[in-house]
């Protein structure tokens, strides 16, 4: 496989699903799901794929691996929270903090989490392991995938019509390392805001003992 786009060009809409299935599951994966979900939109500018079909294998493979790693979570609790979610810089501060978030806003708690990059599958085991109640966790899902396949499928189709204005002067491979430099500048961004915002809390707690 060249690039998602040639898997998908293969395996299609069912091949797109089954990959969002992992990796919802949990299953990691060498390539993100965002690119396989703009390479649907590349595609879709070629006029060999849609939007409507995208969108609906997205969002039901995503709640469905969702839902399988949320009851998994359910069941292992904090040991798996803490396996997964510590690698992301997940700190008990923080869990404290996301679960007096997830018990206050619910469902919309889940979409904005799962939008953000590097958390969409820690949101999933945390709101296992904290027990946010499944129905809540599911139409939070729902929102999230329809929104994350909406995003990436228009960014994808932007991508092609680039590539068609460029009349073929760039390699396709330039166009996929770009996408995915861009993905993980997204997320190296998110997760050095959390840093500088942990160090500015801890800076912020420190007291100064009075001398003797």
């Amino acid at each position: 496989m060249q690039s998602p786009a040639d898997f998908l060009a293969r395996w299609h809409y069912a091949g797109l699903f089954l990959v969002i299935l992992a990796e919802e599951a949990g299953v990691p994966l060498p390539v993100p799901g965002d690119l396989f979900i703009a390479a649907m939109g590349v595609l879709a500018h070629a006029e060999r794929a849609g939007f409507g079909a995208t969108a609906a294998a997205v969002t039901a493979a995503t709640v469905i691996g969702a839902t399988v790693l949320y009851l998994v979570s359910r069941h292992a609790g904090r040991p798996l929270l803490v396996k997964i979610a510590r690698r992301f810089g997940y700190t008990e501060a923080r869990e404290q903090r996301l679960e007096a978030w997830l018990l206050r806003r619910g469902a919309t708690a889940v979409v904005v989490g799962r939008l953000i990059p590097g958390l969409r599958i820690v949101m999933t085991v945390v709101a296992g392991t904290l027990r946010l109640p499944h129905r809540t966790f599911v139409v939070g899902t729902f929102f999230a995938g329809l929104a994350w396949s909406t995003i990436y499928f228009w960014l994808g189709y932007a991508l092609g019509a680039g590539y068609e204005r460029l009349s073929g002067r760039v390699p396709p491979e330039a166009l996929w390392a770009a996408a995915a430099a861009l993905v993980l500048a997204a997320a190296a961004a998110v997760i050095a805001r959390r840093a500088r915002s942990r160090r500015a809390a801890s800076s912020a707690t420190v007291r100064v003992e009075p001398e003797p």
